[in-house]
C-alpha cells in the first residue's frame, strides 16, 4: 500500500501545476477584461514557470533522475508555500472575496502535500 500512496506523488504534483495554471488563465481573463483577478498575482510568466517545471517533474521521473525530481519539486514547493503564507498575510483586499482567498490556500496546500508524498517518492525513484 505504501508503494501505491508514494506513487500518487507526480499526480498530485501536476494536479496543483494544472490548477494554478488555471488559477492564473482565470486571473489574467479577468485583468484583461477590467475585473479583479481571484489572487494577488495572474501572469503569463507564472504559467511559464509552472510548465517548466512541471516538465522537469515528469523528465525526472521518467528518467529515474532524483536531482532533477528533487529540484522541481522543491521549487514548486517553495512557491506553494508562499503564496499560503501570503494567503494569510497580505491585505485581503487583493483577493475579490474571503472565499477566492481561502481557494488559493487549498490549491497550494495541495503542493505542499505533493511536496510530501515526493519526498516518499525519490525512495521509489531509486529503485
Amino acid at each position: 500500500m505504501l508503494k501505491s500512496f508514494t506513487n500518487s506523488a507526480p499526480s498530485v504534483q501536476l494536479s496543483h501545476a494544472v490548477l494554478c495554471i488555471v488559477w492564473n488563465l482565470t486571473g489574467i481573463w479577468q485583468l484583461s477584461n477590467g475585473l479583479q483577478a481571484i489572487g494577488p498575482t495572474a501572469s503569463f510568466a507564472a504559467i511559464g514557470i509552472i510548465l517548466a517545471l512541471s516538465g522537469s517533474l515528469i523528465l525526472g521521473v521518467r528518467s529515474k533522475l532524483v536531482a532533477l525530481y528533487l529540484s522541481a519539486s522543491g521549487l514548486l514547493f517553495l512557491g506553494a508555500v508562499s503564496a499560503i503564507y501570503g494567503g494569510y498575510t497580505k491585505d485581503p483586499s487583493l483577493w475579490p472575496s474571503e472565499g477566492w482567498r481561502y481557494a488559493g490556500i487549498v490549491v497550494n496546500g495541495i503542493g505542499v502535500i505533493g511536496f510530501g508524498l515526493a519526498l516518499g517518492h525519490i525512495k521509489h525513484l531509486k529503485n
